[in-house]
Protein backbone atom coordinates (compact mmCIF):
# COMPACT_ATOMS: atom_id res chain seq x y z
CA UNK A 1 0.00 0.00 0.00
CA UNK A 2 2.75 2.50 0.73
CA UNK A 3 4.79 1.33 -2.22
CA UNK A 4 1.73 2.48 -4.42
CA UNK A 5 1.04 5.57 -2.38
CA UNK A 6 4.92 6.63 -3.21
CA UNK A 7 4.25 5.41 -6.75
CA UNK A 8 1.56 7.84 -7.33
CA UNK A 9 3.14 11.14 -5.43
CA UNK A 10 6.01 10.24 -7.43
CA UNK A 11 4.05 10.32 -10.75
CA UNK A 12 2.32 13.35 -9.46
CA UNK A 13 5.99 15.71 -8.71
CA UNK A 14 6.75 14.45 -12.50
CA UNK A 15 4.03 16.03 -13.90
CA UNK A 16 4.34 19.45 -11.56
CA UNK A 17 7.92 19.31 -12.47
CA UNK A 18 7.22 18.74 -16.09
CA UNK A 19 4.70 21.31 -16.63
CA UNK A 20 6.38 24.61 -16.27
CA UNK A 21 8.88 22.59 -18.58
CA UNK A 22 6.25 22.17 -21.56
CA UNK A 23 5.21 25.46 -21.00
CA UNK A 24 8.80 27.20 -21.35
CA UNK A 25 9.76 24.83 -24.44
CA UNK A 26 6.41 26.00 -25.87
CA UNK A 27 7.45 29.88 -25.23
CA UNK A 28 10.83 29.26 -26.63
CA UNK A 29 9.22 27.34 -30.00
CA UNK A 30 7.09 30.77 -30.29
CA UNK A 31 9.53 32.63 -29.85
CA UNK A 32 12.00 30.58 -32.46
CA UNK A 33 9.29 30.84 -34.75
CA UNK A 34 8.84 34.51 -34.48
CA UNK A 35 12.28 35.08 -34.58
CA UNK A 36 12.47 32.81 -38.06
CA UNK A 37 9.43 34.87 -39.72
CA UNK A 38 11.52 38.33 -38.65
CA UNK A 39 14.89 36.80 -40.35
CA UNK A 40 15.21 39.03 -43.61
CA UNK A 41 16.07 42.89 -44.53
CA UNK A 42 13.51 45.64 -43.34
CA UNK A 43 11.51 46.65 -45.94
CA UNK A 44 9.30 49.87 -46.25
CA UNK A 45 5.69 50.25 -46.73
CA UNK A 46 3.56 53.22 -47.38
CA UNK A 47 -0.22 53.70 -46.36
CA UNK A 48 -2.16 56.52 -47.80
CA UNK A 49 -5.80 56.89 -46.78
CA UNK A 50 -8.03 59.71 -47.25
CA UNK A 51 -11.64 60.04 -45.61
CA UNK A 52 -13.94 62.53 -45.06
CA UNK A 53 -14.98 64.13 -41.12
CA UNK A 54 -16.60 67.47 -40.65
CA UNK A 55 -15.37 70.25 -38.22
CA UNK A 56 -15.98 68.76 -34.30
CA UNK A 57 -15.23 65.28 -35.30
CA UNK A 58 -12.58 62.82 -33.34
CA UNK A 59 -9.41 61.16 -34.54
CA UNK A 60 -7.93 58.61 -32.36
CA UNK A 61 -4.14 57.17 -32.75
CA UNK A 62 -2.74 54.44 -31.05
CA UNK A 63 1.14 53.81 -32.14
CA UNK A 64 4.50 52.45 -30.49
CA UNK A 65 7.74 54.26 -31.84
CA UNK A 66 8.57 56.53 -35.01
CA UNK A 67 7.08 59.72 -35.26
CA UNK A 68 3.83 61.67 -34.96
CA UNK A 69 3.03 64.85 -37.18
CA UNK A 70 -0.46 65.80 -36.88
CA UNK A 71 -1.36 69.26 -38.61
CA UNK A 72 -5.16 70.96 -38.37
CA UNK A 73 -6.04 72.64 -41.92
CA UNK A 74 -9.34 73.79 -43.85
CA UNK A 75 -11.81 71.23 -45.51
CA UNK A 76 -13.37 68.36 -44.07
CA UNK A 77 -10.64 65.72 -44.99
CA UNK A 78 -8.22 63.58 -42.69
CA UNK A 79 -5.59 62.66 -44.94
CA UNK A 80 -3.27 59.56 -43.39
CA UNK A 81 0.20 59.14 -44.75
CA UNK A 82 2.49 56.56 -42.80
CA UNK A 83 5.53 54.70 -43.41
CA UNK A 84 6.11 51.89 -41.81
CA UNK A 85 9.32 49.87 -41.12
CA UNK A 86 10.40 46.00 -40.67
CA UNK A 87 10.54 42.71 -42.10
CA UNK A 88 7.86 41.64 -44.89
CA UNK A 89 6.95 39.12 -42.34
CA UNK A 90 6.32 41.39 -39.50
CA UNK A 91 4.43 43.70 -41.50
CA UNK A 92 2.05 41.32 -42.77
CA UNK A 93 1.49 39.87 -39.22
CA UNK A 94 1.11 43.56 -37.83
CA UNK A 95 -1.31 45.56 -40.04
CA UNK A 96 -2.13 49.48 -39.86
CA UNK A 97 -6.07 49.29 -39.50
CA UNK A 98 -8.01 52.55 -39.76
CA UNK A 99 -11.81 52.81 -39.33
CA UNK A 100 -14.52 55.18 -39.30
CA UNK A 101 -17.51 55.08 -37.59
CA UNK A 102 -19.60 58.46 -37.83
CA UNK A 103 -17.54 61.29 -37.29
CA UNK A 104 -14.70 59.39 -35.76
CA UNK A 105 -11.66 57.91 -36.95
CA UNK A 106 -9.87 55.13 -35.37
CA UNK A 107 -5.85 54.84 -36.37
CA UNK A 108 -3.94 51.06 -34.72
CA UNK A 109 0.04 51.04 -36.00
CA UNK A 110 -0.14 47.46 -34.78
CA UNK A 111 -3.28 45.71 -35.72
CA UNK A 112 -2.22 42.15 -35.06
CA UNK A 113 -3.41 40.16 -37.79
CA UNK A 114 -1.38 37.14 -36.25
CA UNK A 115 -0.71 36.73 -32.28
CA UNK A 116 3.27 37.09 -32.40
CA UNK A 117 4.85 36.78 -28.57
CA UNK A 118 7.78 38.67 -29.62
CA UNK A 119 8.60 41.90 -31.66
CA UNK A 120 4.76 42.81 -32.01
CA UNK A 121 5.09 46.39 -33.42
CA UNK A 122 6.05 47.97 -36.26
CA UNK A 123 7.76 51.50 -36.73
CA UNK A 124 5.50 53.78 -38.24
CA UNK A 125 5.98 57.42 -38.92
CA UNK A 126 2.48 59.67 -39.07
CA UNK A 127 1.84 62.23 -41.29
CA UNK A 128 -1.36 63.28 -40.64
CA UNK A 129 -3.97 66.59 -41.57
CA UNK A 130 -7.08 67.15 -40.23
CA UNK A 131 -9.69 69.81 -39.84
CA UNK A 132 -8.89 72.71 -37.58
CA UNK A 133 -11.62 72.21 -35.19
CA UNK A 134 -10.66 68.66 -34.42
CA UNK A 135 -10.61 66.39 -31.25
CA UNK A 136 -7.12 64.29 -30.93
CA UNK A 137 -6.78 60.94 -28.75
CA UNK A 138 -2.80 60.43 -29.46
CA UNK A 139 -1.47 57.18 -27.61
CA UNK A 140 2.16 55.91 -28.06
CA UNK A 141 5.14 54.83 -26.56
CA UNK A 142 8.17 56.60 -27.65
CA UNK A 143 7.39 58.22 -30.72
CA UNK A 144 7.97 61.95 -30.48
CA UNK A 145 4.89 63.75 -30.72
CA UNK A 146 4.22 67.03 -32.84
CA UNK A 147 0.97 68.76 -33.07
CA UNK A 148 0.12 72.35 -35.57
CA UNK A 149 -2.57 74.18 -35.86
CA UNK A 150 -5.46 72.02 -34.42
CA UNK A 151 -8.00 73.92 -32.00
CA UNK A 152 -9.86 71.04 -30.73
CA UNK A 153 -9.38 69.14 -27.80
CA UNK A 154 -6.28 67.06 -27.41
CA UNK A 155 -5.22 63.98 -25.04
CA UNK A 156 -2.17 62.96 -25.70
CA UNK A 157 -0.10 60.48 -23.65
CA UNK A 158 3.34 58.92 -24.16
CA UNK A 159 6.31 57.72 -22.01
CA UNK A 160 9.33 58.58 -23.42
CA UNK A 161 7.83 60.41 -26.50
CA UNK A 162 9.13 64.49 -26.40
CA UNK A 163 5.40 66.37 -27.28
CA UNK A 164 5.26 69.62 -28.72
CA UNK A 165 2.12 71.31 -29.52
CA UNK A 166 2.36 74.86 -31.63
CA UNK A 167 -0.33 77.05 -32.64
CA UNK A 168 -3.25 75.08 -30.81
CA UNK A 169 -6.35 76.06 -29.00
CA UNK A 170 -8.61 73.73 -26.82
CA UNK A 171 -8.32 71.68 -23.37
CA UNK A 172 -5.09 69.95 -23.11
CA UNK A 173 -4.08 66.59 -21.68
CA UNK A 174 -0.37 65.73 -21.77
CA UNK A 175 0.62 63.08 -19.95
CA UNK A 176 4.60 61.83 -20.61
CA UNK A 177 7.34 60.14 -18.07
CA UNK A 178 10.70 61.13 -19.14
CA UNK A 179 10.06 63.53 -22.59
CA UNK A 180 9.52 67.01 -22.45
CA UNK A 181 6.55 68.80 -23.14
CA UNK A 182 5.90 72.59 -24.81
CA UNK A 183 2.47 73.80 -25.83
CA UNK A 184 2.00 77.29 -27.44
CA UNK A 185 -1.70 78.52 -27.19
CA UNK A 186 -2.92 80.03 -30.07
CA UNK A 187 -5.51 81.86 -28.24
CA UNK A 188 -7.22 80.72 -25.01
CA UNK A 189 -11.16 80.90 -23.87
CA UNK A 190 -12.85 80.55 -20.09
CA UNK A 191 -13.18 76.80 -19.73
CA UNK A 192 -9.79 75.37 -21.37
CA UNK A 193 -8.32 73.21 -19.18
CA UNK A 194 -4.82 72.30 -19.19
CA UNK A 195 -3.64 69.33 -17.66
CA UNK A 196 0.78 68.37 -17.90
CA UNK A 197 1.94 65.40 -16.12
CA UNK A 198 5.40 64.12 -16.36
CA UNK A 199 8.19 62.53 -14.11
CA UNK A 200 11.54 64.04 -15.42
CA UNK A 201 10.85 66.05 -18.45
CA UNK A 202 10.37 70.19 -18.28
CA UNK A 203 7.39 71.80 -19.02
CA UNK A 204 6.92 74.83 -21.51
CA UNK A 205 3.67 76.83 -21.56
CA UNK A 206 3.42 79.56 -23.81
CA UNK A 207 -0.29 81.31 -23.11
CA UNK A 208 -1.45 84.39 -24.46
CA UNK A 209 -2.55 87.50 -21.88
CA UNK A 210 -5.81 86.61 -21.23
CA UNK A 211 -5.03 82.85 -20.32
CA UNK A 212 -6.53 82.81 -16.66
CA UNK A 213 -7.67 79.86 -14.46
CA UNK A 214 -7.08 77.85 -10.79
CA UNK A 215 -3.41 76.71 -10.62
CA UNK A 216 -2.50 73.73 -9.03
CA UNK A 217 1.55 72.61 -9.29
CA UNK A 218 3.42 69.45 -7.61
CA UNK A 219 6.43 68.51 -7.66
CA UNK A 220 9.26 66.94 -5.73
CA UNK A 221 12.28 68.80 -6.82
CA UNK A 222 11.29 70.91 -9.78
CA UNK A 223 10.44 74.67 -9.97
CA UNK A 224 8.31 77.02 -11.39
CA UNK A 225 8.34 80.45 -13.41
CA UNK A 226 5.82 82.18 -15.11
CA UNK A 227 5.85 85.52 -16.77
CA UNK A 228 1.98 85.69 -16.02
CA UNK A 229 0.67 86.80 -12.60
CA UNK A 230 0.29 83.82 -9.96
CA UNK A 231 -1.41 84.79 -6.76
CA UNK A 232 -0.79 81.73 -4.36
CA UNK A 233 -3.94 80.81 -1.77
CA UNK A 234 -1.58 77.75 -0.21
CA UNK A 235 1.75 76.28 -0.29
CA UNK A 236 4.39 73.85 0.67
CA UNK A 237 7.81 72.79 -0.19
CA UNK A 238 6.75 70.43 -2.89
CA UNK A 239 3.40 72.13 -4.30
CA UNK A 240 1.08 75.02 -4.21
CA UNK A 241 -2.23 76.62 -5.45
CA UNK A 242 -3.60 79.66 -6.26
CA UNK A 243 -4.65 81.41 -9.67
CA UNK A 244 -3.64 82.58 -13.04
CA UNK A 245 -4.49 85.92 -13.95
CA UNK A 246 -6.56 86.14 -11.09
CA UNK A 247 -8.26 83.07 -11.95
CA UNK A 248 -11.35 81.66 -14.23
CA UNK A 249 -13.23 78.61 -14.91
CA UNK A 250 -9.82 76.95 -16.62
CA UNK A 251 -8.19 74.44 -14.69
CA UNK A 252 -4.43 74.53 -14.43
CA UNK A 253 -2.77 71.25 -13.36
CA UNK A 254 0.62 70.78 -13.58
CA UNK A 255 2.20 68.12 -11.96
CA UNK A 256 6.27 67.18 -12.30
CA UNK A 257 8.68 64.60 -10.44
CA UNK A 258 11.89 66.48 -11.55
CA UNK A 259 11.11 68.25 -14.41
CA UNK A 260 10.53 72.33 -14.08
CA UNK A 261 7.69 73.92 -15.06
CA UNK A 262 7.76 77.37 -17.49
CA UNK A 263 4.36 79.77 -17.88
CA UNK A 264 5.75 82.24 -20.70
CA UNK A 265 3.53 84.99 -22.84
Amino acid sequence: MNHRVSTVFAMLFALVIAAPAAAQGNRDRDRDRDQDRDRGPRETETVDRTLTASAGGTVRLKTFSGRVAITGGSGNQVVIKAIRRATRERLADITLEITQNGNVIDIDANHRVVERRNDNVVETDFEIQVPRQTTLDVRTFSAPVTITGVAGDSEVEGFSSDIRLTDVSGAKRVKTFSGGVTVQARDWADGDDMHVNTFSGDVTLRLPENARGDLTFDSFSGTFNSDLPVTLSSSSKRNFRGTLNGGGTADFRLHTFSGSVKIQR
